[in-house]
């Protein structure tokens, strides 16, 4: 576990390095943070900007349009405003709430929304569940699938998760440097 936070504060510095040049990711997951060895040692690189979203500027020379209704962003990683289906609401917060699912599954080995459910469940229901369902404190989450002598996770790790999963993006940390 110490090991793996180590490498997701260099994400979060990262992710705030951006924020700063006005660009939200919209879609960090595993598969977008690649980790290579620098001088022996691993460093994270944070990948696909793909849809990521200008605060200020164009992106691009070409202006790319986000379609009203459209979902951007991998659903397990999604943050609820995302959910919303409306460019409206996101804004550096979003990634924050991505950032947070990217620890919860460090630290558990699975996304608050569990792969089954969103396996079982219908199109507009996911969206729900993003939008309403309170994830599970990962030391809860840890406590139900593994025996009292395995690893468990800090009071303080579970709050800081939590405080980037909250519903109400205004409760959850301003920016990554805040969360790193």
């Amino acid at each position: 576990p110490r090991e793996r936070l180590e490498l997701f504060v260099p994400v979060c510095q990262a992710i705030q390095h951006a924020h700063q040049k006005g660009i939200i990711h919209r879609d960090i997951k595993p598969s977008n943070v690649m980790v290579t060895l620098y001088d022996g040692k691993p460093v994270p690189k944070v990948i696909d900007f793909g849809v990521a979203k200008a605060t200020e500027q164009k992106l691009t020379g070409r202006t790319l349009f986000t379609q009203y209704g459209t979902v951007v962003g991998t659903w397990a990683y999604m943050s609820p405003e995302q959910a919303e289906m409306s460019a409206l609401g996101v804004d550096t917060r979003s990634d924050i709430y991505s950032l947070g699912v990217l620890l919860y599954e460090l630290l558990t080995g699975s996304t608050p929304l569990s792969r089954k459910q969103m396996k079982e469940a219908a199109y507009g229901e996911i969206l729900r569940l993003i939008r309403e369902e309170e994830p599970v404190r990962p030391g809860a989450r840890l406590a139900a699938t593994r025996s009292p002598s395995e690893r468990r996770v800090p009071r303080e790790l579970d709050w800081i998760v939590m405080k980037c999963l909250e519903k109400d993006r205004s409760r959850r940390y301003a920016g990554a440097d805040a969360l790193a």
